[in-house]
């Protein structure tokens, strides 16, 4: 065993790297703690710089994704990123650490899924990094996006009294993962767009433009960890807690139908499951008869709400078995690191 870890959550860490770098250069208007860093730019313009790595083992499984299924979600969880501060993605870096036991011409299958996204998306690939990886597949991509400065949102901004919104249902990709690590055989009708949703996440860039240029957002992030952590980010940066209620909160359907199969809540998937990659905000209740017409406006789906911003420091879920405290209780690394040391 080894011995205890100081730092608890991934959370504890990224605030202690933060502490070593010390505060960032003038030109940088956003650093460490955000969905992206940002950096002013002449005429207006923010320059929005973010990285994911995702690693086999941890975030895939190459006996149920296929590469060029690796290539595109790798792209698509970045392209989220700057979605979430509002932004318009641009060039991207690749680094792929490649294992020996796999085939080098792979690599190429790999490189169609990005590709197919990059043009999804309006990214271009423009270099990046080679290297072998003994411990597995692991992908790290970098990229690149602009937003106005009068535009971009950032985590930090909720104010109490403001409602949370989601853009869309909630859990599909979680349930997804269950179908696919368990290999559950159900209606192909049901588990295909879950399943879907997993491999292939749709980044909401479009939903991030409306409420970064009509600024509807006091506050916004990604879904990637779920609810209870990221809407705690969220809280955090801002300096307030928030409220979600049960019955509000979207559960797909879909999640919902599948979720005895899977012997899983519903909104346990929904809350906790993380990857949705929908953007979840906060926005003042002033600004609802401007929120709803402009999503409608662009074609996009009604946003859903299912909360409020409150005084404090906790995400509370309120049920009608009483008020169950679920901060940060989405995916941390570091949670599953502690898991595989005390079995």
């Amino acid at each position: 065993m080894r011995p205890k870890d100081a730092f608890v959550s991934q959370i504890d860490l990224i605030a202690a790297l933060s502490r070593e770098f010390g505060p960032p250069p003038p030109e940088v208007v956003l650093g460490i703690g955000d969905d992206c860093a940002a950096i002013a730019l002449d005429g207006g313009q923010i320059l929005l710089w973010t990285v994911d790595t995702l690693v086999e083992g941890v975030h895939f499984d190459l006996a149920y994704m296929t590469l060029a299924q690796l290539g595109w979600k790798a792209l698509a969880v970045n392209v989220s990123d700057i979605a979430a501060m509002g932004g318009e993605p641009g060039q991207a870096l690749l680094s792929l650490g490649w294992p020996p036991q796999l085939n080098r011409a792979l690599a190429l299958e790999f490189a169609r899924g990005l590709a197919q996204a990059g043009r999804e998306f309006g990214v271009a690939v423009i270099g990046g990094d080679t290297v072998a990886s003994p411990g597995g597949l692991t992908v790290t991509i970098t990229l690149t996006g602009m937003v106005p400065a009068s535009q971009m949102v950032r985590r930090a901004g909720a104010r109490v009294g403001d409602l949370v919104y989601v853009t869309g249902y909630l859990g599909e990709a979680a349930a997804g993962l269950e179908l696919l690590r368990c290999g559950l055989e159900i209606d192909p009708a049901l588990a295909a767009p879950l399943i879907q949703a997993q491999l292939a996440p749709r980044p909401q860039l479009e939903a991030g433009k409306v409420l970064a240029r009509e600024g509807l957002a006091t506050a916004l992030i990604d879904l990637s960890d779920g609810v209870a952590s990221d809407l705690f980010h969220i809280c955090q940066a801002s300096r307030v807690g928030a409220r979600l209620y049960q019955g509000a909160v979207p559960v797909s359907p879909r999640v919902a139908a599948a979720a005895p199969y899977l012997q899983r809540a519903p909104l346990d998937l929904a809350l906790t499951g993380g990857e949705d990659y929908q953007l979840l905000f906060t926005s003042p209740p002033e600004a609802s008869g401007r929120l709803f017409p402009a999503f409608l406006g662009a074609r996009l789906g009604a946003p859903l709400c299912l909360g409020e911003v409150t005084a404090g420091n906790r995400v509370i879920l309120e049920t009608p078995a009483g008020e169950v405290d679920i901060s940060g209780q989405g995916f941390d690394h570091f949670r599953l690191d502690r898991q595989a040391e005390e079995i």
